[in-house]
């Protein structure tokens, strides 16, 4: 019929149909999500907001937006219908977080974390969504710990030198440590340890043995490996600490073993010695008796010689006295022998 609306063919009405939606599915995500380039760094405890722009900017109101970790869900805040959706929210986040939505409007909004921790560090991301358009960005929040002034302190001689202690707590993430002499060398540690406690933070205990008394002090440096911030403890090493070593006991440490060995020549040969010498005084004390011996039976045979020749000049005197008498009184003699029919010349002999 003339005038009437001509009706496309029905292989027509597909394509014009896609073409259609395709410029409605475009206008409506015809949008884009900005974020800071670097990483937002915070300290420990401090409060950490990372902004999240709209590009073009344009009114966010009744859009869907969530903060997400490494999943949607639970998620780190959830906003919707103007107002947040507690009950798919982190539990760890819990009062801690909150959209700072002031230019809203725009496209502008914010997500503020209160009191960080060392478990809040990493990556965020911040989605938008319209209809069935979404859109995001990632934000990175590193955490930073300063942790405490070291503690410093010496633990007495130790292996011709002097062990020194460092030990500090409370550092995020795990930070670098050093010890150094007054002119800045870099000093070998002689063992370190990095553990963390039940908030995530590293306590360090670090150990150096020095043995140069050259040095005098060394510096404890422990630094932060995202802001270029330390702190540092030195104490002073005196001399006197330090274990000493005389020459002559250097000396004594090379020739002890050459002196035990001669010692024991010494004892061996003067042991042996010592035994030929008893042997000889063995057989020299029995040459000695014998000898003794002899000379006593010799004396015992002088002495009995000497007696008898004793008795007998006795008795020849007592003979020359009876003669003398015999001559001097020869009628008393013969009396005394007339009765045995003896005379005195027989009596004298």
């Amino acid at each position: 019929m003339k005038g009437s609306p001509t009706i496309p063919p029905a292989g027509c009405l597909l394509p014009l149909l896609l073409l259609v939606f395709a410029g409605v599915s475009g206008e409506a995500s015809w949008f884009s999500v900005k974020g800071p380039a670097e990483p937002i760094t915070v300290l420990l405890g401090t409060d950490a907001t990372l902004p999240c722009q709209l590009s073009p900017k344009q009114s966010a109101a009744h859009m869907h937006i969530r903060w997400y970790r490494a999943q949607l869900t639970p998620a780190v805040l959830v906003f919707h219908n103007g107002q947040v959706q507690g009950e798919v929210q982190m539990p760890e986040y819990e009062g801690r977080t909150q959209m700072l939505g002031h230019d809203i409007d725009t496209g502008s909004v914010a997500l503020q974390i209160q009191q960080v921790q060392a478990s809040d560090d990493g990556l965020y991301h911040c989605q938008f969504s319209d209809g069935f358009t979404s859109q995001e960005v990632s934000i990175e929040l590193q955490v930073v710990g300063l942790g405490s002034a070291p503690l410093v302190h010496m633990t007495g001689p130790e292996n011709n030198g002097i062990r020194v202690l460092c030990s500090s707590s409370g550092w995020f993430p795990k930070p670098r440590v050093q010890w150094r002499d007054t002119i800045g060398d870099t000093l070998l540690s002689s063992s370190e340890s990095q553990t963390l406690d039940r908030d995530g933070l590293f306590h360090i205990e670090t150990s150096l043995l020095v043995t140069d008394r050259a040095i005098g002090n060394v510096i404890c440096s422990i630094q932060n490996p995202i802001w270029d911030q330390e702190k540092s403890k030195a104490i002073l090493l005196p001399e006197p600490f330090f274990p000493t070593t005389s020459p002559w006991k250097v000396a004594l440490a090379c020739i002890l073993p050459i002196l035990l060995v001669i010692l024991a020549w010494t004892s061996f040969a003067t042991w042996k010695e010592h035994q030929v010498k008893r042997r000889e005084e063995k057989q020299l004390s029995k040459e000695q008796w014998e000898m003794r011996q002899m000379k006593e039976e010799t004396k015992s045979a002088v002495k009995d010689r000497d007696d008898l020749q004793t008795d007998l000049d006795r008795r020849k005197a007592l003979y020359k006295e009876d003669w003398k008498m015999a001559l001097l009184y020869p009628d008393v003699c013969s009396a005394l022998f007339q009765t045995g029919g003896r005379n005195c010349s027989s009596w004298l002999l």
